[in-house]
């Protein structure tokens, strides 16, 4: 049920003996005009006796009418949507007190406080399954004034972990690179993290790349081609105050319903709190109001005195006029669907996947049309580099967008390929474990007939007999023939995936394969002449699949210990259709970013590490860049054991903080009765 809202629209009344008139709410309460004094004399700050002012200038009498409703007592909550002149758009509303406490902290009342612009575009459809999720930043992501708002990308990928969105990072943006990631990627939520600042006319520009961008030349970048997102989310410097020209009023004037200008650090707990609920809740499927609601109150919960501090109330809640109080941005039931999936698949695991963006932005743009095989290659082996997890991220994502990934791992010497026909049955294999899984009924392998002697038949019964029976089977291989019907099977799958598994399968549904260490599997690649043929010979530029239906293949090697791969690299220089990733340790910037975000999620089996992680306010960056780099070395496997007894070691100092924000959340869930 959404709460109702009570439209707050300011009307300037005359002076009426002594006393300042009310208009009487008409009696379906859909639009509430209120009188009100010039609120220039208001102080844009915050505090008790601030909020006080706010509230007193803005509800006065009316709050206890508002109270008394019917709708609002059967809900005991309400959105207040403010309406409100340009001139009254810089104080900070959210921060309204009635004496007694913060509006937004009432325990007995969730009260949603939004703020509505003009828009007479239609709104965009409902989001069905995960929202695809732009992070972009118009400088590096580790740069000081940035890291804060990139803390937020830490709790987006919480929600990624479970299935309940997608994302894709870029920094150091210019207006036409954003232009070209968000056209390439049509994200349903776009967080912009930036620098901002206003010329000598009070005009806010906003830096990206260097180069300072005025709200018409961002918006255009963040809208290219008529795309539009559901909502916006703004970390930059002098987006929360409303004015014509604002980029939040532009962007709502040219369609974005929602936009969200955040005007605290993320790294605080109230307003990481706001962050974590308000994002969880819309991708769950709740109402905007309801979700910032549920936010701003779980982070004033239990503060000791509320009305002394400002930052739970900084962020800034704009609806277009024409967005309905039951909007529901996300309908998350096919994303729950997939999360179920990627577990029957053993594809979604903790903790948070950190780093490895060259990597999954050519895995966006596997299809259509990318490479028909993508190697994350090492030049010294894979030890700590977390080979085997990458693949199943990139299989947990292809999910998400509606295709069948086929993971061949994990592999040892003693296991992986040593033949084509252990290859191809492998992939065979995994088709048929993939069908199982899904709940799909399995294609007839023609792969199978093809491959067996001359007058040879196919075992009866279980398919998986058949697969045997040809990877057993004597005498090689005719590549054409086999490649010819291997395509026709994935297809196959490809097609019946899509035909039956609803969204976000369709049409567009692919299979893809997703190969662990191909150095281990000698004798299996073929390529070179020392070799008999292999997989390597099998593969064209649409992969093991045919035009019509591609099937990419996706693999990690150490391509030093892998002559037939290495010389398969030689010989495609710069092609297109092939493309080689070095997968080494990660970089100190990127490393120390990636093991922030883990931190921000708590999901430790241990008890004692279940919480929220962050540098404690004051910390010497340096000197933690330089601990984290000596003690994990880039390596994203430590993340499960060396890098939380580092941070309990650094606890102990002072230099990390601990914060039990689900502990937080579930006292405030128990409290008022919620599904944590």
């Amino acid at each position: 049920m959404s709460l109702p809202r009570i439209v707050i629209e300011v009307v300037r009344l005359g002076w009426r003996r002594g006393q300042w008139g009310f208009n009487e709410p008409p009696t379906n309460v859909v639009r509430t005009p209120v009188g009100t004094r010039d609120l220039g004399f208001v102080r844009p700050l915050v505090g008790a006796a601030d909020g006080q002012e706010l509230f007193e200038a803005l509800l006065g009498p009316l709050w206890e009418r508002i109270l008394e409703l019917p709708e609002v007592r059967a809900s005991r909550g309400v959105e207040l949507a403010l309406d409100l002149p340009m001139s009254l758009q810089g104080h900070l509303w959210e921060a309204m007190h009635d004496g007694q406490r913060p509006l937004g902290a009432n325990p007995g009342l969730l009260v949603a406080i939004t703020r509505r612009v003009a828009s007479d575009t239609p709104l965009p459809g409902v989001v069905a399954g995960a929202p695809r999720v732009l992070f972009a930043s118009g400088a590096k992501l580790t740069e000081p004034v940035i890291l804060p708002g990139a803390m937020f990308l830490g709790l987006l990928r919480e929600c990624e972990s479970e299935g309940l969105a997608l994302a894709s990072v870029a920094d150091d943006l210019s207006a036409d690179t954003l232009a070209g990631r968000v056209e390439a990627f049509r994200p349903d939520l776009i967080h912009l993290v930036a620098h901002g600042r206003l010329d000598e006319d009070g005009r806010l520009l906003v830096e990206l790349s260097g180069a300072l961008v005025p709200p018409d030349q961002l918006v255009a970048a963040l809208l290219p081609g008529g795309h539009r997102p559901l909502a916006v989310v703004l970390s930059v410097c002098h987006t929360a105050r409303l004015s014509p020209a604002s980029l939040a009023a532009k962007l709502i004037g040219a369609g974005v319903p929602i936009v969200v200008a955040m005007d605290g650090e993320v790294a605080e707990p109230a307003c990481r709190l706001f962050s974590k609920r308000l994002v969880r809740a819309l991708l769950n499927g709740d109402g905007v109001a309801e979700a910032a609601a549920h936010g701003r109150r779980a982070a004033l919960v239990g503060e000791p005195d509320p009305g002394t501090r400002d930052d739970w109330a900084r962020p800034t809640v704009y609806t277009a006029a024409s967005l309905p109080a039951a909007f529901r941005p996300v309908d998350p039931e096919p994303a729950r669907r997939v999360l179920g999936q990627a577990r029957q698949l053993d594809l979604a695991q903790h903790p948070v996947y950190i780093g490895r963006r060259a990597i999954f932005d050519q895995v966006d743009r596997l299809l259509p049309g990318g490479p028909g095989l993508l190697v994350a290659y090492t030049e010294g082996g894979f030890a700590k580099l977390g080979a085997t997890r990458l693949l199943r991220e990139i299989g947990f994502r292809l999910l998400h967008a509606g295709h069948v990934p086929l993971l061949l791992a994990p592999h040892t010497q003693h296991t992986a390929p040593r033949t084509l026909r252990q290859a191809v049955a492998a992939v065979l294999k995994a088709a048929l474990d993939a069908c199982d899984r899904l709940g799909l009924p399995a294609p007839a392998l023609g792969t199978v007939a093809a491959g067996l002697p001359p007058g040879a038949a196919s075992p009866p019964g279980s398919p998986r007999r058949g697969v045997v029976a040809f990877r057993d089977a004597p005498g090689a291989l005719d590549l054409d023939v086999v490649r010819e019907a291997l395509a026709a099977d994935l297809a196959a799958l490809a097609r019946v995936a899509g035909e039956r598994l609803g969204l976000p399968y369709g049409d567009h549904t692919r299979v893809v394969v997703l190969a662990e260490g191909l150095h281990l599997w000698l004798g299996a690649l073929g390529w070179i002449e020392s070799e008999p043929p292999g997989l390597l010979d099998l593969v064209t530029p649409n992969g093991l699949g045919g035009a019509a239906s591609p099937v990419p293949v996706v693999a990690t090697a150490a391509l030093d210990q892998c002559v037939p791969l290495s010389a398969f690299k030689a010989q495609r220089p710069g092609m297109g259709a092939y493309r080689f990733e070095p997968l080494t340790a990660l970089p100190d910037d990127e490393a120390m970013l990636g093991y922030q975000w883990v931190l921000l999620q708590a999901w430790h089996p241990d008890d004692r590490y279940r919480k929220v992680w962050v540098a404690a306010p004051g910390h010497d960056k340096e000197a933690l860049r330089a601990t984290f780099s000596k003690h994990l070395r880039g390596h994203p496997a430590g993340v499960a054991d060396t890098l939380y007894f580092l941070v309990d070691v650094l606890a102990e100092w002072k230099h990390f903080v601990a914060h039990d924000d689900e502990a937080a959340w579930r006292v405030y869930a128990e409290l008022h009765r919620l599904a944590p």
